[in-house]
């Protein structure tokens, strides 16, 4: 998952420094890109603080009847604005971030117009209230006796984001409510964490720390009382509906293709990377069954030699990368740094993920988050452990989390100077380029010649990938309720144990809160794929993989539909 003072002249040079690093020659249309940049980084202030934009870092979002209605007439001012531009002689810079700056647009009308988040979701006010604290603490952009004027003044915005909640929300289903008291209860002990944290740091603002973070602790607890005793809507009613899922397809996506036929590839996907699936694991049954590995286990090996393993693998898959003709990886490439997941983001984060640093930000450092290695972990347990580190078994989240996944694409995204290239964050590019590296460094041998377990694991990575596309259209065009959904993947994916049943229960709750999110990872994936293949054809001989995926990697997180013309193929 993916986080001073301001005085006025430090939030207009923000908007400067916007403004001085476009690469258009149209003022206007430079003028009216930056104009929709700040709506939307004022209107979303946390979202902002995540990017490293920290003008708005005093403020929650502002989800009452008249705010939402004040930025969907902004928005549709824009829109009309936009047009103009439609068919006007722009730069092919200029022309991609046009198609950019109205997906922009058109997704924040979606949002707050036609689906309205803000009635029908209590996590958006959760996340705002978490999220809002977690990203200042998290940014490295000043230090915390500047950040926590800023912390402190969010905290004070809290019961009111809740009061506007509970005026906005509209009989959300019951998975939505299932889904917010469980982040309420730990959203409740981060906030009592970052309040001990501050008070000790602080001792001379201690009484008003204490006063202003029991108030939102409060307002959290008196929300998660008004969610228990509030009339659930539909069991269905997470869904978005075919026409939305169908618009986001094309105006968030670019896509050519509607949610039927995005249901019929998945189905086709699923069907043939099941057989892949089933094949092989049958063939690493029948000639690759060695039994449990026979490791001698030293008895000082313990849980800190766990996490320093995790990083030092980090580092050695950079080695690899850094010696291959894969990617160009810059020497001064920000940290990243492995960490268990926070707890109060252990609700909704069940797996592993990573954390970037803003785009914007002056400091960058990102986190990978694994999951918490047991206080209690007994000796079979760290054995099993040890015997993981020695066939080095993390060498495949590391490829999709940092080098060369997440980490080295979002880095290198950020680095793009065009202030509309940074602020796009398309899923398809990002979740698709993680997936497809899972495979390609693969045939790279950053494994050895082979290495069959991993190769089923980048097989399951693909089945569980397709699966997702079948269950993400069939959730929000309302062909699945949130329980059949469940018990369709447990089925699909032949899951037998309870933690892994777990495991799809909470997967399948997240994917009720992101429509058309899940999709990405393998659609994104096949279109890179096919952008490779234009490329290769069009350079013959001269083709370098290396070259192709700096080209694409420095174009930012946008939608690999409009790499074609970006790239120029």
């Amino acid at each position: 998952m993916f986080r001073k003072v301001f005085t006025p002249l430090v939030a207009t040079s923000v908007l400067i420094c916007i403004a001085a690093g476009s690469l258009s020659a149209d003022n206007k249309f430079d003028k009216l890109c930056n104009n929709v940049l700040e709506s939307l980084q004022s209107f979303y202030t946390v979202r902002s603080t995540e990017m490293g934009i920290h003008a708005y870092d005093f403020h929650l979002a502002d989800y009452s009847s008249k705010s939402v209605k004040g930025m969907i007439k902004k928005l549709q001012d824009y829109e009309k604005k936009l047009y103009r531009y439609k068919k006007a002689d722009l730069s092919l810079h200029d022309r991609i971030n046009y198609k950019l700056v109205k997906a922009n647009v058109d997704i924040a009308l979606l949002n707050l117009q036609r689906i309205q988040w803000h009635k029908k979701s209590p996590q958006l006010y959760v996340d705002e209230a978490v999220n809002g604290i977690y990203f200042l603490m998290l940014s490295g952009h000043a230090p915390l006796q500047e950040k926590r004027v800023a912390i402190i003044s969010r905290m004070k915005a809290v019961p009111g984001l809740f009061a506007t909640a509970r005026k906005r929300l509209k009989n959300p289903p019951p998975v939505y409510i299932e889904a917010a008291l469980e982040s309420l209860e730990s959203g409740q002990q981060f906030y009592r964490e970052v309040a001990g944290e501050l008070m000790s740091k602080f001792p001379d603002q201690a009484d008003e720390i204490l006063k202003v973070s029991t108030r939102a602790r409060e307002a959290m607890n008196d929300f998660a009382r008004y969610l228990s005793e509030l009339e659930p809507g539909s069991p269905t009613e997470f869904a978005i509906g075919r026409k939305n899922f169908d618009y986001k397809l094309s105006n968030e996506y670019f896509l050519t293709y509607d949610s039927d036929s995005l249901l019929k590839l998945g189905e086709a996907l699923l069907e043939q990377s099941q057989a892949a699936y089933t094949d092989y694991e049958a063939y690493l049954e029948n000639d690759y069954q060695n039994g449990q590995d026979s490791v001698f286990v030293p008895a000082n090996f313990n849980v800190a030699d766990i996490l320093e393993y995790y990083n030092w693998e980090v580092r050695q898959v950079r080695v690899f990368l850094e010696r291959s003709d894969f990617v160009t990886i810059p020497e001064d490439i920000a940290p990243v740094t492995v960490i268990e997941t926070p707890s109060f983001l252990r609700t909704m984060i069940s797996g592993i993920a990573y954390q970037p640093a803003g785009p914007f930000d002056s400091v960058q450092q990102g986190y990978f988050y694994v999951r918490p290695i047991p206080e209690d972990i007994d000796r079979p347990q760290l054995e099993a452990r040890y015997r993981y580190i020695h066939r080095r078994g993390f060498r495949g989240s590391v490829v999709h989390e940092a080098f060369p996944g997440h980490h080295l694409q979002l880095q290198l995204a950020g680095r793009n100077e065009d202030p509309v290239r940074k602020w796009q964050f398309n899923i398809m590019m990002i979740e698709g380029w993680a997936l497809y590296c899972e495979e390609e460094v693969y045939h790279y041998g950053l494994y050895g010649s082979e290495d069959p377990v991993q190769w089923l694991g980048v097989l399951g990575g693909i089945r569980f990938r397709a699966a997702r596309i079948v269950a993400d259209v069939k959730l929000h065009t309302g062909q699945f309720s949130y329980q059949e959904c469940v018990d369709w993947m447990i089925a699909a994916l032949g899951i037998t144990s309870e933690s892994g049943r777990q495991y799809i229960r909470k997967e399948v709750r997240r994917y009720t809160l992101s429509p058309a999110y899940q999709m990405s990872y393998l659609t994104g994936k096949l279109a890179i794929m096919e952008l490779r293949e234009a490329a290769v054809a069009r350079d013959g001989d001269q083709f370098s993989m290396a070259d192709f995926h700096d080209a694409l990697l420095a174009e930012g997180s946008i939608p690999p539909a409009l790499m074609w013309e970006a790239m120029g193929l």
